[in-house]
């Protein structure tokens, strides 16, 4: 590395550091711990503050005219405006909503009255609005209007004045959605275009921090986030073209059918297996539907389907006697050995034979410990499904053979009349 490049690592350093120190000076306001001053002051002086910064991005690009330093500056910027959103949203829960007695002071902001509340709102957007419009100016000019809308509405939503798990959920999930329509409409290419669409998430991650840290929170909150975030990732990932983006939506679904799962158990007390066995129904649901919707990814969820479902089922017999499970088991071990058989893919053949083996054995075995119609009479049943399932398949391929051009074309023609 030479001179230069060393000194333009310097330089990108200490942009970044300067970024991060506004940021942070500005992020105390959100836990501050100041009782000599009112808090409308208080909110005032990190106004002027944030007036600034456009005003010096402004004097870094056009008198220095050194255009990275204007953008870190502008970046900073926008990384400001969710504090200013969740310190106007606590003026306003201070007039127009319930405070819980379990706040503590260094997050409270209180209004002296409900006009102070409504003027500090308006004042404040009149100040932001277009500061906010020139800084996505500076990033991604093309989409500047979209972007402003977008951000500006992402962060009206932290003015909400309610502080419920439902009302948070019903707030970050706009949020979540107006950000993947943005990054799929803008497609950036640039680290600046990306960091202008990744800033429509701080208010989102503002809301889910606050009712963690002060609020109540339950698993369907986390269900409907994750569920969101996985549904996000999936579209963005289809629009764009990314297959790695588009697979990811994997995790935050298995999880989201888990928090789901959770909290349906918490209430309606479910047993064990039926809970597990449920969990990898409700994920595999989901993950049919991606694969139904998805050309690239298809298989990838698909198979990603038949292997929950099989290692659900393994571990509830590993833990406790099902003849449900079983049952599931010797089926997907099913598919997964035919998959495997027709697409000479000889791990899928090996796990499928190994799952379905395990599943036949227990399903057995408890058939002949229990008499009960979930264990003998259900593995007869599955039995004459199968051979069913088999003859209609082996129909419909031969249908489909002979409705090919090749076979039509391979078939003799008829003697000619004389």
């Amino acid at each position: 590395m030479n001179s230069d490049t060393k000194l333009q690592t310097l330089f990108q350093v200490l942009r970044w550091c300067g970024a991060i120190m506004i940021v942070s000076a500005a992020g105390t306001f959100l836990v501050q711990s100041w009782e000599e001053t009112g808090d409308v002051p208080r909110y005032l002086a990190l106004l002027g503050t944030t007036a600034l910064l456009p005003a010096v991005a402004y004097l870094c690009g056009v008198r220095f005219k050194e255009g990275r330093s204007a953008r870190a500056m502008v970046l900073a910027f926008l990384g400001i405006l969710p504090i200013h959103a969740g310190v106007l949203g606590g003026f306003v829960l201070s007039q127009f909503g319930n405070v819980g007695a379990s706040i503590g002071p260094v997050a409270q902001w209180v209004a002296p009255s409900p006009a102070a509340a409504v003027l500090l709102v308006a004042g404040a957007g009149a100040v932001l609005a277009p500061l906010c419009w020139a800084a996505f100016r500076v990033l991604a000019r093309p989409h500047a209007g979209w972007l402003a809308g977008a951000s500006m509405s992402a962060h009206a939503l932290l003015l909400v004045p309610s502080r419920t798990a439902l009302a948070a959920t019903m707030t970050i999930i706009p949020i979540l959605a107006m950000t993947a329509w943005c990054a799929a409409r803008v497609r950036p290419n640039t680290r600046e275009e990306k960091l202008a669409v990744s800033s429509l998430l701080a208010p989102a991650l503002i809301i889910a921090a606050r009712q963690v840290l002060f609020y109540d929170v339950s698993l369907a909150f986390w269900a409907a986030i994750l569920g969101a975030s996985a549904a996000g990732l999936f579209v963005l990932g289809a629009k764009t073209g990314d297959a790695t983006l588009e697979r990811f939506a994997l995790v935050p679904t298995l999880l989201s059918a888990g928090a789901l799962m959770g909290d349906l158990t918490a209430h309606l007390r479910i047993p064990f297996p039926v809970d597990a066995l449920s969990y990898g129904w409700l994920a595999g649901a989901a993950l049919l539907m991606m694969a139904w919707q998805s050309k690239r990814s298809k298989r990838y969820f698909v198979l990603s389907t038949l292997a929950v479902n099989a290692v659900v089922p393994t571990v509830v017999l590993m833990i406790d006697a099902s003849a449900l499970a079983a049952l599931q088991l010797i089926a997907v071990g099913l598919a997964f050995a035919s998959f495997g058989f027709i697409a000479t893919r000889r791990p899928a053949l090996y796990a499928g034979i190994g799952f379905a083996g395990v599943g036949f054995l227990a399903e057995v075995a408890y058939a002949i410990e229990t008499f009960e119609p979930s264990g003998w009479l259900a593995l007869a049943v599955f039995g004459i499904a199968l051979i069913a399932l088999t003859a209609w398949l082996e129909r419909r391929a031969r249908a489909v053979r002979l409705a090919s051009p090749s076979a039509k074309v391979s078939q003799q023609s008829p003697a000619a009349l004389p």
